[in-house]
Formats: C-alpha cells, sequence, structure tokens
C-alpha cells in the first residue's frame, strides 16, 4: 500500500483526500494533518460576518473525514524532509510515499503597527465573529476596510464583504447614518480581470456610495484612524482589514519557497522541485505565464488544483504516466 501525506486541513486538503481516496480505495493510505480541530468553511465569512451564517453552519470537525476511511491526525507540522521523505510533527515522524502541501497562509497583524489593538482581522474565524458583535452594536459612523498588503487570497471578498455591508446596513434602514471606504493597493478593483471588470466594479460602488481609494500603502493604524504614505489619515470609527499573508515557517524555513516565501510549483501539475512533492492552495506560487504575477489565491482554485495533484498521484502509484494538468480553473 502506497501512503500519500497531506499537511493541512483547508479546501485543498479536503479535496484531495477525498478525490485520492475515491479513486484509489484501499490501495492507498491516505493522512490529513493538521494543528486545528475544525476546518471552517472561508468563503461563508462575509456571510457569517453579516448574521447571515451562524459559526456551527460553516465548521465541521475534520475527524468526519475518518467515515470515509481517512487518516486524520491533529498535529503540528514542524520540519519537512524532502530527501528523505518524512514529515517530523510535535508528536513525531510521519513517512510518506508522496506529499501534499496545503497548508495555507498565516495572517501576520503585527507586521503592521496598530492592527492588533485598533482594528479586527476579516479573513480570520474569531476576527469575523467579533466583527459581527460590532456591526450589530453600530448605528452610524465610518467603516473603512483596508488590506495591508499584496498578495491576498480571494480577492473579490473585500469588494463582496462591501457590498454586504451595504446591504446589512441598508435592511436596517440605516444606510445613510453609514460611511463606508475600502483602501486597496490595487490600481484597480480586480487588476488580473479584463479592464471592464474593474470598470464595472468602480461603478457598482460608486452607485452605492462606497467609497474607493486604490494605490495605497498602509503605514500604521491609530485609533479610529488608517494612516497611509504621503501623511494621508483615514478618519474611522470602525476598522477592518486584511493582514498580511504569510506562508507558515516550516515552509519559508524550506528549499521549496521563492524569494516571497510561497512554494515554486510547475504550472500545470503543481509538482514542487522534488519528485511526488506537491503544493496547492495558497501557499503555492502559481505564476501567471504571461503578467509574471501570482495567480489568484482562492478556495475554488485549491479545489481544482487539488483534484490534478490526487488523480495524478494515483496514477503514479499505478506505474501510469500522469495525464492530468491544471489550466487555471476556478469558480
Amino acid at each position: 500500500m502506497k501512503n500519500t501525506l497531506i499537511l493541512g486541513g483547508g479546501i485543498g486538503g479536503i479535496v484531495a483526500s477525498n478525490i485520492l481516496k475515491n479513486v484509489a480505495g484501499d490501495s492507498m493510505q491516505v493522512t490529513v494533518v493538521d494543528r486545528e480541530l475544525n476546518h471552517h468553511f472561508a468563503a461563508s465569512y462575509p456571510l457569517l460576518m453579516i448574521g447571515q451564517r451562524k459559526p456551527a453552519d460553516i465548521t465541521r470537525k475534520l475527524t468526519n473525514l475518518k467515515k470515509k476511511n481517512i487518516h486524520v491526525l491533529h498535529q503540528e507540522v514542524q520540519k519537512i524532509d524532502l530527501t528523505g521523505h518524512q514529515v517530523s510533527t510535535n508528536q513525531g515522524v510521519l513517512p510518506f510515499d508522496y506529499l501534499i502541501i496545503s497548508l495555507g497562509v498565516e495572517y501576520h497583524t503585527e507586521t503592521v503597527p496598530g492592527f492588533t489593538e485598533y482594528a479586527l482581522n476579516a479573513y480570520d474565524f474569531d476576527g469575523v465573529r467579533k466583527i459581527n458583535q460590532q456591526l450589530n452594536n453600530f448605528s452610524s459612523g465610518r467603516i473603512v476596510f483596508f488590506i495591508s498588503s499584496l498578495p491576498y487570497k480571494c480577492p473579490s471578498a473585500p469588494y463582496e464583504i462591501m457590498f454586504l455591508l451595504d446591504q446589512f446596513f441598508r435592511k436596517r434602514g440605516i444606510q445613510n447614518k453609514i460611511e463606508l471606504t475600502l483602501v486597496t493597493p490595487d490600481y484597480s478593483p480586480e487588476p488580473l480581470a479584463k479592464p471592464k471588470v474593474g470598470q464595472s466594479v468602480r461603478k457598482m460602488l460608486a452607485e452605492k456610495g462606497i467609497k474607493l481609494i486604490t494605490e495605497a500603502k498602509v503605514l500604521r493604524i491609530e485609533e479610529k484612524a488608517l494612516i497611509l504614505d504621503h501623511d494621508t489619515k483615514i478618519a474611522a470609527d470602525l476598522l477592518l482589514g486584511i493582514a498580511p499573508h504569510w506562508t507558515p515557517e516550516v515552509l519559508r524555513k524550506s528549499n521549496l519557497v521563492d524569494s516571497s516565501g510561497f512554494v515554486q510549483v510547475d504550472l500545470h501539475t503543481l509538482e514542487t522541485n522534488y519528485p511526488t512533492i506537491y503544493a496547492i492552495g495558497d501557499a503555492a506560487a502559481v505564476k501567471l505565464p504571461v503578467m509574471g504575477a501570482y495567480a489568484p489565491k482562492a478556495g475554488a482554485f485549491a479545489h481544482y488544483q487539488a483534484d490534478v495533484v490526487a488523480r495524478n498521484i494515483y496514477l503514479l502509484s499505478r506505474g501510469a504516466k500522469p495525464e492530468y494538468t491544471y489550466k487555471g480553473k476556478g469558480t
């Protein structure tokens, strides 16, 4: 029996484990390792923020995977031996024949002065729950949503959140008492899409009276204020933000990453420079061949990357040639 180790129980890890077990059956031992007990479905965070979802609605125990004969280990990854084909965790050493790295990113609020003290992280499960509490008690004033730095995952989410906030306050009949502002380092909404997309989003924001500040560099956060470069000060009664994204330290200290700390992979197979070791999802440095920029990082892309990798691993384990390629598919 071959052994595939999957690091991370996010969308990529869950999809990879399900597909690989479905196609390989008893010929493959599939193990998911995660330091958390639960999976929180991040795509529903914006709805959790405005109260259209409850925490229990978007939370599942990772141990549910055991029902499908997938092993689940509640452990923290500490080191990856790329040539020795084993992973060290806080509870021991795990050998593997194939490895799928799906560890995602971490949010480092401490790298933006004042973030931890004066802002709430809109991409963090606990942070979103706190935002919901704040919104329920918010009746008038200025809400500023900011993106700390590039790259950040799910580039559509900030705009979705702004439109949902507008909807939330309109339903309460107090939209005219609320001022919404979005601050982004991008030069335009959805810059990797066609120009018409950015123009359309700008128009929709303007129609709803939502202010947009582009090409902004966040320097620090003060009490009730966002400080940008050129001494620009944005006043706010509630500050919501996206913290800088880092890959986990175990990856940054490996030979897998590029200069930005993301795992270098083949654009079409997601294989790293080490055979039988793959990386998918937010931690993977999937570069666009024309622009040279990172492809968007989102759960939909992780899903389809996981599908390609899982099916190719099964073929390899049978002595066959991999035939699946990732074509940048998303939703």
